[in-house]
């Protein structure tokens, strides 16, 4: 039978166009809307790069303990050198009033002498006034250019070239080839003699070869010429102004003196002699006082303390010929002159002196020769090098770095010091 096309049904989903209704189309519209008002979900993460990713606390720990490790022992392997500490050889010595000498030339036992001069003044009452006449003095040093020495009797006369002459008041001995200072006064008083530094001629050695070879010349000016008129004081206050002057300047004197003893050297103030002079008075602030004047002159004995240190020790210990030690303390030492101190100390050539007291000596060490033998050995062989240092009691090495067994090439790099930590 024919089929009739009424009869064949169209699938739903085969729906044309034109059966869509107005209606189906608004809703899927307005769903749509709907849907695009929402807000849009957030993209997923992306995934960091390797370096930006977090790390454990465990494994940053470690990461920096091995850079500071590797920093540590690079810098350590730059810094490297070395210390030997040790303490020297020592002993106790005591001295009761043991008698020394000294000379100026020749001996094992050598000494100079410290020489200063300084003036100082004081304000006294006054109580009127007076005549007075002095006479100008100073110091002159005198040379002696012979081969022998060449001793000055007292009042030897010293003249300048316009014929002025000055004495001094105590005999001396010059020695050959060499100097010393004596005072002289001038022989009338007035201000004519207070006169400049200046040369001076012995008449006394006139149509003698000495004559040229022995000469003088000033130290000092000559001051303290005076005639006429000056303000008087009352003896007892003049005697004791004098005195409180003296122990004052004699004071400053002695530490002038220290203070310019080079480190090497050692002055006791015991062994010092000072001598004073007048010098003219000067008028006070008023009318009632005066300005007592006084000069000083300081003769210190000086010794190089090596040299004291060995003389000292020897007496009291046995030591070989090359060994050099020191006292410590010895400056607390009591030194005296033996037999009181001597009026001409500048121009004597030798001292008798004693010592009181106890202290301790210290061998010293030949240290720039020690890091040289130390230089690129080992820790292992410092007790065979030590055996050729026989003012070492006991030692003990450091190297660096710790990982080191040897001391470095380069002396330099190798500090030697006592135990006490004081570096020699």
């Amino acid at each position: 039978m024919p089929r009739i096309i009424d009869d064949v049904v169209v699938p739903e989903r085969r729906r044309s166009i034109r059966n869509i209704s107005v209606s189906d189309v608004r809703r899927k519209s307005a769903r749509n809307v709907e849907e695009d008002s929402l807000p849009l979900p957030p993209p997923p993460p992306r995934p960091l790069p390797p370096r930006l990713r977090k790390r454990s606390p465990r494994k940053i720990f470690w990461a920096l303990l091995v850079a500071v490790l590797v920093l540590t022992f690079t810098t350590l392997s730059f810094v490297d050198g070395a210390t030997l500490s040790y303490t020297p050889r020592q002993a106790q010595i005591a001295f009761e009033k043991d008698t020394f000498s000294a000379y100026k030339t020749g001996e094992s036992l050598l000494y100079s002498v410290v020489k200063l001069s300084g003036d100082k003044g004081m304000e006294v009452a006054a109580t009127g006034e007076k005549e007075v006449s002095k006479k100008a003095s100073g110091t002159i040093v005198i040379y002696n250019d012979s081969a022998t020495a060449q001793k000055l009797i007292e009042n030897t006369r010293f003249e300048t070239p316009d014929g002025k002459i000055y004495r001094i008041s105590q005999a001396v001995n010059v020695p050959a080839k060499g100097s010393l200072e004596a005072v002289v006064y001038a022989d009338a008083a007035g201000p004519a003699y207070n006169i400049t530094p200046t040369d001076f001629t012995i008449p006394g050695l006139k149509g003698t070869d000495r004559f040229k070879s022995i000469y003088a010349r000033s130290k000092t000016p000559m001051a303290g010429g005076f005639v006429g008129m000056e303000k008087s004081v009352d003896p007892q206050a003049l005697s004791k102004g004098r005195s409180d002057l003296q122990s004052s300047l004699g004071q400053e004197l002695l530490a002038k003196a220290k203070a310019e003893v080079p480190a090497e050297f050692i002055l006791f103030p015991s062994l010092s002699s000072i001598n004073f002079e007048d010098l003219p008075q000067t008028a006070g602030a008023d009318a009632d006082s005066a300005i007592i004047n006084l000069r000083g002159h300081l003769y210190g004995v000086m010794f190089k303390r090596n040299d004291l240190a060995l003389a000292l020790a020897s007496s009291k210990l046995e030591l070989a010929g090359q060994e050099e030690v020191a006292i410590e303390p010895l400056d607390a030492l009591e030194v005296s002159f033996s037999a009181g101190t001597p009026a001409d100390l500048p121009t004597l050539t030798r001292i008798d002196f004693k010592v009181n007291g106890s202290a301790r000596v210290v061998w010293r060490t030949d240290e720039a020769a020690l890091r040289l033998d130390l230089s690129g050995r080992g820790k292992s062989e410092v007790p065979e090098i030590l055996k050729n240092y026989p003012t070492i009691e006991k030692a003990q090495a450091t190297v660096r770095p710790f990982w080191k067994s040897s001391f470095p090439q380069d002396s330099s790099k190798i500090t030697v010091k006592i135990l006490n930590n004081e570096s020699r």
